[in-house]
């Protein structure tokens, strides 16, 4: 067991949650997840959006987000879109939004590409592009720009 494990073992024996846990050993992790599920919306769980961060940041990464992953009976690992007709009318706008200043969704602005998501096992709803907007790779093949420190 490495000296993180039993860090984490030693908090959870405390009754310190793991997002607590998260939020001391690595803060802008914490921060940029919450950004990320801010900025997603309602179909990206925190455990999803912190196994996203953890890749992004680093693919050495992978060994760890796929033992935090549980496979969901049924449902293949990988990326799924949404239903742009079925979003509520205040979603759209919110989306569209989005769109306008960033021009691409917030999963492909971190820069994970599909492939990596199948492989740590996550399952992960990106958004389904308005009818009237170019369409854009929802498979990441690579970063949009050069990383910068956060």
């Amino acid at each position: 067991m490495s000296s993180s494990e039993e860090d984490t073992g030693r908090f959870r024996g405390r009754g310190v949650s793991l997002a607590t846990v998260r939020w001391l050993l690595a803060p802008r992790w914490q921060w940029r997840t919450r950004r990320l599920r801010a900025a997603h919306g309602l179909f990206l769980s925190y455990e999803s959006a912190w196994c996203l961060v953890a890749l992004a940041d680093d693919v050495a990464n992978l060994p760890y987000v796929r033992r935090r992953t549980r496979p969901v009976p049924g449902v293949a690992p990988g990326v799924m879109v949404d239903v742009w007709a079925q979003l509520d009318p205040a979603e759209q706008q919110r989306r569209r939004a989005w769109l306008t200043r960033y021009s691409r969704t917030p999963l492909h602005l971190l820069g994970v590409p599909e492939e990596l998501i199948e492989l740590a096992g996550l399952h992960v709803t990106e958004w389904a592009l308005p009818p009237d907007v170019p369409s854009i790779s929802l498979v990441v093949q690579q970063r949009s720009w050069p990383r910068r420190n956060d």
